[in-house]
């Protein structure tokens, strides 16, 4: 004859697997959503008129030296256009976002070879050589990934 208290036991037993198993599944759809939810709120920061005005300036820039840029582009519209992609860039760099995701979203490549000689030129200025870094560790990730955000180009 079977104890009742073992049988109580191994329910006890199956209910709390069960309920570990559901929190784990919760858990991981919060971090999915979570995720998205950073990816969201970055896209909706990139569609703002601000940042559009912004970005296009820099876009349609013509020059090849941080002076010419910073012609075309105000100093507050490159920092804008920098501090946003190298933000975004820390989700991927401290893993809340994956690399691939961002990188199928934001332009990093393309913006990055736009304003390297202006993002250096601030570098050696303000002493700090790892300023937009982030932004830069994505252009070089994106470059290899490759495709239409790395070159701003259709392939």
């Amino acid at each position: 004859m079977v104890d009742a208290s073992f049988v109580l036991d191994a329910i006890v037993a199956v209910s709390i697997a069960a309920g570990a198993f559901f929190a784990v599944m919760e858990l991981r759809d919060l971090k999915r959503d979570r995720r998205l939810e950073l990816v969201t709120q970055a896209a909706m920061h990139w569609t703002t008129r601000e940042f559009e005005d912004a970005f296009c300036k820099v876009w349609r820039a013509d020059a090849t030296d941080a002076k010419g840029l910073e012609k075309q582009v105000s100093f507050v519209d490159l920092c804008l256009i920098a501090d946003f992609h190298a933000a975004v860039a820390r989700l991927a760099v401290e893993g809340l976002v994956e690399a691939r995701a961002l990188t199928g979203y934001f332009p990093f490549s393309y913006t990055w070879n736009k304003m390297k000689p202006w993002i250096i030129a601030e570098r050696a200025a303000s002493g700090l050589p790892e300023c937009w870094i982030d932004m830069e560790k994505m252009a070089i990730f994106q470059e290899q990934e490759g495709g239409i955000l790395a070159t701003g180009k259709r392939p």
